[in-house]
Protein backbone atom coordinates (compact mmCIF):
# COMPACT_ATOMS: atom_id res chain seq x y z
CA UNK A 1 0.00 0.00 0.00
CA UNK A 2 2.97 2.62 0.89
CA UNK A 3 3.98 2.10 -3.10
CA UNK A 4 1.26 3.89 -4.21
CA UNK A 5 2.05 7.25 -2.05
CA UNK A 6 4.06 9.19 -3.36
CA UNK A 7 5.76 11.15 -0.11
CA UNK A 8 8.50 12.94 -2.99
CA UNK A 9 5.60 14.66 -4.23
CA UNK A 10 4.40 17.96 -2.93
CA UNK A 11 0.84 18.01 -3.65
CA UNK A 12 -0.28 15.60 -0.82
CA UNK A 13 0.49 18.20 1.64
CA UNK A 14 -1.68 20.71 -0.12
CA UNK A 15 -4.40 18.64 -1.35
CA UNK A 16 -7.12 18.19 1.32
CA UNK A 17 -8.83 15.37 -0.58
CA UNK A 18 -5.84 13.31 -0.77
CA UNK A 19 -4.19 14.01 2.87
CA UNK A 20 -8.30 13.38 3.92
CA UNK A 21 -7.94 10.12 2.14
CA UNK A 22 -4.69 8.66 3.83
CA UNK A 23 -5.66 9.94 7.29
CA UNK A 24 -8.60 7.68 7.20
CA UNK A 25 -6.60 4.98 5.61
CA UNK A 26 -3.85 5.12 8.42
CA UNK A 27 -6.83 5.57 10.95
CA UNK A 28 -8.37 2.42 9.73
CA UNK A 29 -4.75 0.69 9.96
CA UNK A 30 -4.44 1.53 13.75
CA UNK A 31 -7.66 0.98 14.77
CA UNK A 32 -7.30 -2.48 13.39
CA UNK A 33 -3.90 -3.44 14.98
CA UNK A 34 -4.88 -2.04 18.43
CA UNK A 35 -8.07 -4.27 17.95
CA UNK A 36 -5.85 -7.16 17.49
CA UNK A 37 -3.92 -6.41 20.01
CA UNK A 38 -5.93 -6.19 22.15
CA UNK A 39 -8.08 -9.40 21.71
CA UNK A 40 -4.31 -10.99 21.52
CA UNK A 41 -3.10 -9.54 25.03
CA UNK A 42 -6.27 -10.27 27.13
CA UNK A 43 -6.02 -13.48 28.56
CA UNK A 44 -9.35 -15.09 28.28
CA UNK A 45 -8.61 -18.34 29.94
CA UNK A 46 -7.86 -15.94 33.36
CA UNK A 47 -10.80 -13.72 33.01
CA UNK A 48 -12.83 -16.89 32.50
CA UNK A 49 -10.99 -18.45 35.43
CA UNK A 50 -12.00 -15.60 37.61
CA UNK A 51 -15.96 -15.53 37.38
CA UNK A 52 -15.75 -19.00 37.81
CA UNK A 53 -13.90 -18.69 41.34
CA UNK A 54 -16.45 -16.01 41.80
CA UNK A 55 -18.73 -18.82 41.09
CA UNK A 56 -17.94 -21.31 43.09
CA UNK A 57 -18.02 -18.48 46.24
CA UNK A 58 -21.30 -18.40 45.75
CA UNK A 59 -21.44 -14.94 44.53
CA UNK A 60 -22.65 -15.31 40.54
CA UNK A 61 -25.21 -17.08 39.39
CA UNK A 62 -24.75 -15.86 35.82
CA UNK A 63 -23.42 -19.30 34.41
CA UNK A 64 -25.97 -21.20 32.93
CA UNK A 65 -25.83 -21.31 29.09
CA UNK A 66 -28.74 -20.36 26.68
CA UNK A 67 -30.32 -22.46 24.80
CA UNK A 68 -29.11 -23.38 21.29
CA UNK A 69 -31.89 -21.44 19.32
CA UNK A 70 -32.20 -21.83 15.56
CA UNK A 71 -31.28 -19.14 13.37
CA UNK A 72 -33.56 -16.66 12.28
CA UNK A 73 -34.59 -13.49 9.88
CA UNK A 74 -30.96 -12.45 8.28
CA UNK A 75 -28.95 -14.78 10.27
CA UNK A 76 -30.12 -17.80 8.50
CA UNK A 77 -27.81 -16.50 5.43
CA UNK A 78 -24.78 -16.22 7.88
CA UNK A 79 -25.57 -19.66 10.82
CA UNK A 80 -25.77 -22.88 9.46
CA UNK A 81 -28.90 -24.58 10.22
CA UNK A 82 -27.54 -27.72 11.16
CA UNK A 83 -27.79 -28.30 14.95
CA UNK A 84 -25.24 -30.23 15.01
CA UNK A 85 -22.36 -27.85 13.00
CA UNK A 86 -23.59 -24.89 15.33
CA UNK A 87 -23.00 -27.08 18.84
CA UNK A 88 -19.78 -27.91 17.52
CA UNK A 89 -18.51 -24.48 16.91
CA UNK A 90 -19.91 -23.34 19.89
CA UNK A 91 -18.03 -25.76 21.54
CA UNK A 92 -14.30 -25.38 20.01
CA UNK A 93 -15.05 -21.43 20.62
CA UNK A 94 -15.60 -22.35 24.56
CA UNK A 95 -12.57 -24.15 24.40
CA UNK A 96 -10.48 -20.95 23.48
CA UNK A 97 -11.92 -19.09 25.70
CA UNK A 98 -15.21 -17.41 23.85
CA UNK A 99 -18.34 -18.65 25.93
CA UNK A 100 -21.00 -15.96 25.14
CA UNK A 101 -24.16 -17.08 24.10
CA UNK A 102 -23.94 -15.21 20.83
CA UNK A 103 -20.36 -16.51 19.85
CA UNK A 104 -21.17 -18.55 17.28
CA UNK A 105 -22.75 -15.43 15.47
CA UNK A 106 -20.08 -13.22 15.98
CA UNK A 107 -17.69 -15.99 14.13
CA UNK A 108 -19.78 -16.34 11.68
CA UNK A 109 -19.95 -12.68 11.05
CA UNK A 110 -16.47 -12.12 11.36
CA UNK A 111 -15.82 -14.68 8.88
CA UNK A 112 -18.20 -12.68 6.53
CA UNK A 113 -16.54 -9.58 6.84
CA UNK A 114 -12.87 -10.73 6.62
CA UNK A 115 -14.11 -12.25 3.11
CA UNK A 116 -15.63 -9.33 1.76
CA UNK A 117 -12.85 -7.44 3.04
CA UNK A 118 -10.55 -7.60 0.03
CA UNK A 119 -13.05 -7.41 -3.11
CA UNK A 120 -14.21 -3.78 -0.79
CA UNK A 121 -10.81 -2.49 -0.56
CA UNK A 122 -9.65 -3.56 -4.36
CA UNK A 123 -13.17 -1.82 -5.54
CA UNK A 124 -12.50 1.52 -3.12
CA UNK A 125 -9.02 1.69 -4.82
CA UNK A 126 -10.10 1.60 -8.46
CA UNK A 127 -12.66 4.20 -7.69
CA UNK A 128 -10.48 6.20 -5.23
CA UNK A 129 -8.18 6.20 -8.27
CA UNK A 130 -10.59 7.02 -11.18
CA UNK A 131 -11.56 9.61 -8.71
CA UNK A 132 -8.37 11.26 -8.62
CA UNK A 133 -8.05 11.02 -5.17
CA UNK A 134 -5.16 8.98 -5.11
CA UNK A 135 -1.12 10.01 -6.54
CA UNK A 136 -0.41 9.84 -10.01
CA UNK A 137 1.47 6.96 -9.60
CA UNK A 138 -0.81 4.80 -8.13
CA UNK A 139 -3.91 5.41 -10.02
CA UNK A 140 -1.91 4.58 -12.68
CA UNK A 141 -0.89 1.28 -11.39
CA UNK A 142 -4.26 0.62 -10.66
CA UNK A 143 -6.31 1.70 -13.86
CA UNK A 144 -3.47 -0.20 -16.10
CA UNK A 145 -4.04 -3.54 -13.91
CA UNK A 146 -5.32 -6.32 -15.48
CA UNK A 147 -9.06 -7.09 -14.02
CA UNK A 148 -8.41 -10.67 -13.89
CA UNK A 149 -5.15 -9.34 -11.54
CA UNK A 150 -7.72 -7.50 -9.40
CA UNK A 151 -10.21 -10.16 -9.35
CA UNK A 152 -7.38 -12.52 -8.49
CA UNK A 153 -6.49 -10.53 -5.92
CA UNK A 154 -10.05 -10.40 -4.51
CA UNK A 155 -10.74 -13.96 -4.89
CA UNK A 156 -7.26 -14.98 -2.68
CA UNK A 157 -8.23 -12.25 -0.05
CA UNK A 158 -11.49 -13.71 0.05
CA UNK A 159 -10.34 -17.37 0.31
CA UNK A 160 -7.86 -16.34 3.24
CA UNK A 161 -10.69 -13.96 5.06
CA UNK A 162 -13.27 -17.02 4.72
CA UNK A 163 -11.16 -19.73 6.08
CA UNK A 164 -8.64 -18.11 8.23
CA UNK A 165 -10.55 -17.68 10.99
CA UNK A 166 -11.31 -21.66 10.98
CA UNK A 167 -7.45 -22.39 10.48
CA UNK A 168 -7.06 -19.80 13.52
CA UNK A 169 -9.64 -21.17 15.98
CA UNK A 170 -8.16 -24.74 14.88
CA UNK A 171 -4.35 -23.92 15.87
CA UNK A 172 -5.68 -21.77 19.48
CA UNK A 173 -7.43 -25.50 19.81
CA UNK A 174 -3.86 -27.87 19.53
CA UNK A 175 -2.07 -24.66 21.21
CA UNK A 176 -4.40 -25.17 24.26
CA UNK A 177 -4.62 -28.93 24.18
CA UNK A 178 -0.68 -28.60 24.50
CA UNK A 179 -0.94 -26.18 27.25
CA UNK A 180 -3.37 -28.71 29.06
CA UNK A 181 -0.52 -31.32 28.19
CA UNK A 182 2.36 -29.79 29.94
CA UNK A 183 0.49 -29.10 33.46
CA UNK A 184 -1.86 -31.59 33.79
CA UNK A 185 0.83 -34.02 35.30
CA UNK A 186 1.37 -31.07 37.75
CA UNK A 187 -2.06 -31.07 38.36
CA UNK A 188 -2.54 -35.10 38.84
CA UNK A 189 0.68 -34.97 41.07
CA UNK A 190 -1.04 -31.71 43.58
CA UNK A 191 -4.19 -34.13 43.35
CA UNK A 192 -2.76 -37.06 44.81
CA UNK A 193 -1.02 -34.55 47.21
CA UNK A 194 -3.97 -33.19 48.61
CA UNK A 195 -5.67 -36.52 49.19
CA UNK A 196 -2.90 -38.00 50.63
CA UNK A 197 -3.31 -34.84 53.21
CA UNK A 198 -6.78 -35.67 54.08
CA UNK A 199 -8.50 -33.61 51.73
CA UNK A 200 -11.75 -35.36 49.72
CA UNK A 201 -11.74 -35.51 46.40
CA UNK A 202 -14.09 -32.97 45.69
CA UNK A 203 -12.19 -30.18 48.44
CA UNK A 204 -8.97 -31.52 46.33
CA UNK A 205 -10.21 -30.30 43.28
CA UNK A 206 -10.81 -27.13 44.58
CA UNK A 207 -7.70 -26.26 46.20
CA UNK A 208 -5.61 -27.63 43.56
CA UNK A 209 -7.80 -25.62 40.41
CA UNK A 210 -7.48 -22.52 42.78
CA UNK A 211 -3.80 -22.97 43.35
CA UNK A 212 -2.84 -24.10 39.63
CA UNK A 213 -4.98 -20.29 38.44
CA UNK A 214 -1.70 -18.27 37.81
CA UNK A 215 0.42 -21.43 36.33
CA UNK A 216 -1.99 -23.24 34.03
CA UNK A 217 -5.61 -21.67 33.94
CA UNK A 218 -6.36 -23.56 31.31
CA UNK A 219 -6.55 -27.10 33.79
CA UNK A 220 -7.64 -24.82 36.47
CA UNK A 221 -10.57 -23.41 34.77
CA UNK A 222 -11.40 -27.21 33.97
CA UNK A 223 -11.60 -28.28 37.21
CA UNK A 224 -12.85 -25.58 39.15
CA UNK A 225 -15.61 -25.92 36.36
CA UNK A 226 -16.04 -29.72 37.38
CA UNK A 227 -16.70 -28.61 41.06
CA UNK A 228 -18.86 -26.13 40.09
CA UNK A 229 -21.05 -28.60 38.02
CA UNK A 230 -20.93 -31.20 40.84
CA UNK A 231 -22.07 -28.87 43.53
CA UNK A 232 -24.76 -28.19 41.23
CA UNK A 233 -26.35 -31.55 41.40
CA UNK A 234 -24.71 -32.75 38.18
CA UNK A 235 -23.59 -36.05 37.64
CA UNK A 236 -20.47 -36.39 38.97
CA UNK A 237 -19.41 -39.39 35.98
CA UNK A 238 -20.93 -37.14 33.51
CA UNK A 239 -18.82 -33.99 34.43
CA UNK A 240 -15.64 -35.83 34.18
CA UNK A 241 -16.18 -37.61 31.21
CA UNK A 242 -17.40 -33.90 29.18
CA UNK A 243 -13.85 -32.20 31.79
CA UNK A 244 -12.00 -34.86 29.87
CA UNK A 245 -13.89 -33.80 26.41
CA UNK A 246 -13.10 -30.48 26.41
CA UNK A 247 -9.51 -30.43 27.54
CA UNK A 248 -9.18 -32.85 24.46
CA UNK A 249 -6.13 -35.31 25.65
CA UNK A 250 -5.89 -38.87 25.86
CA UNK A 251 -4.67 -38.35 29.10
CA UNK A 252 -7.54 -36.40 30.60
CA UNK A 253 -10.01 -39.19 29.24
CA UNK A 254 -7.95 -41.81 31.01
CA UNK A 255 -7.90 -39.92 34.25
CA UNK A 256 -11.53 -39.80 34.09
CA UNK A 257 -11.91 -43.06 33.60
CA UNK A 258 -10.08 -43.86 36.73
CA UNK A 259 -12.18 -41.63 38.86
CA UNK A 260 -14.95 -43.17 37.97
CA UNK A 261 -13.90 -46.92 38.03
CA UNK A 262 -12.95 -46.00 41.18
CA UNK A 263 -15.96 -44.59 42.63
CA UNK A 264 -17.53 -47.60 41.74
CA UNK A 265 -15.80 -50.14 42.88
CA UNK A 266 -15.16 -48.61 46.20
CA UNK A 267 -11.01 -48.61 45.81
CA UNK A 268 -9.06 -46.37 47.35
CA UNK A 269 -8.76 -42.84 45.01
CA UNK A 270 -5.14 -41.74 46.20
CA UNK A 271 -3.66 -45.19 45.23
CA UNK A 272 -5.03 -45.14 41.57
CA UNK A 273 -4.04 -41.35 41.33
CA UNK A 274 -0.79 -43.00 42.70
CA UNK A 275 -0.35 -45.81 39.79
CA UNK A 276 -2.09 -43.49 36.81
CA UNK A 277 0.99 -40.99 37.89
CA UNK A 278 3.10 -43.55 37.75
CA UNK A 279 2.11 -45.20 34.18
CA UNK A 280 1.39 -41.49 32.86
CA UNK A 281 5.29 -40.86 33.67
CA UNK A 282 5.86 -44.49 31.98
CA UNK A 283 3.95 -42.92 28.87
CA UNK A 284 5.60 -39.68 28.63
CA UNK A 285 8.93 -41.15 29.09
CA UNK A 286 8.35 -43.41 26.20
CA UNK A 287 6.47 -40.65 24.24
CA UNK A 288 10.12 -38.45 24.42
CA UNK A 289 12.05 -41.47 23.45
CA UNK A 290 10.11 -42.00 20.61
CA UNK A 291 10.79 -38.37 19.19
CA UNK A 292 14.38 -39.91 20.34
CA UNK A 293 14.60 -42.06 17.92
CA UNK A 294 12.47 -40.53 15.18
CA UNK A 295 15.13 -37.56 15.02
CA UNK A 296 17.80 -39.60 13.08
CA UNK A 297 15.29 -40.23 10.29
CA UNK A 298 14.38 -36.72 10.23
CA UNK A 299 18.06 -35.58 10.15
CA UNK A 300 19.11 -37.85 7.24
CA UNK A 301 16.75 -36.37 5.24
CA UNK A 302 17.33 -32.78 5.92
CA UNK A 303 20.91 -33.92 5.48
CA UNK A 304 20.71 -35.66 2.15
CA UNK A 305 18.75 -32.70 0.70
CA UNK A 306 21.28 -30.53 1.86
CA UNK A 307 24.73 -32.54 1.15
CA UNK A 308 23.51 -34.11 -2.01
CA UNK A 309 24.06 -31.15 -4.59
CA UNK A 310 27.05 -30.55 -2.66
CA UNK A 311 28.19 -33.94 -2.87
CA UNK A 312 26.92 -33.90 -6.74
CA UNK A 313 29.17 -30.79 -7.22
CA UNK A 314 31.74 -31.75 -5.87
CA UNK A 315 31.88 -35.25 -7.32
CA UNK A 316 31.31 -33.88 -11.11
CA UNK A 317 32.61 -30.43 -11.59
CA UNK A 318 36.20 -31.82 -12.60
CA UNK A 319 34.39 -33.98 -14.94
CA UNK A 320 32.26 -30.90 -16.46
CA UNK A 321 35.97 -29.09 -16.31
CA UNK A 322 38.04 -31.66 -18.54
CA UNK A 323 34.80 -32.17 -21.26
CA UNK A 324 35.33 -28.26 -21.30
CA UNK A 325 38.86 -28.28 -21.98
CA UNK A 326 38.72 -31.43 -24.49
CA UNK A 327 35.84 -29.81 -26.10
Amino acid sequence: MLDFVDFSDASILTDPKRMLVYAIGIAVLLTAFGAAGLIGMRDRQALRLRRLTTALNGTDAGLRKADDLAPSGWKKALIPDDPSERAQIRFQLAQVGFDRTNSVEIFFLVRLLLAIAMPVVVIASVLLANAGLLSAEASAQLLSAKKTSLFQISAIGTGIGFYGPSIWLNRRIKARQSQIRMAFPNALDLLQISMEAGLGFDAAISRVGKELGRVAPEVAYELILLQIEVQAGRDREAALFDMAERMGIEEARSFALVIVQSLQFGTSLTLSLKTYAAEMRQMRELAAQEKANKLPVQMSAVMSVLMLPALFMITLTPIIIRYMAMY
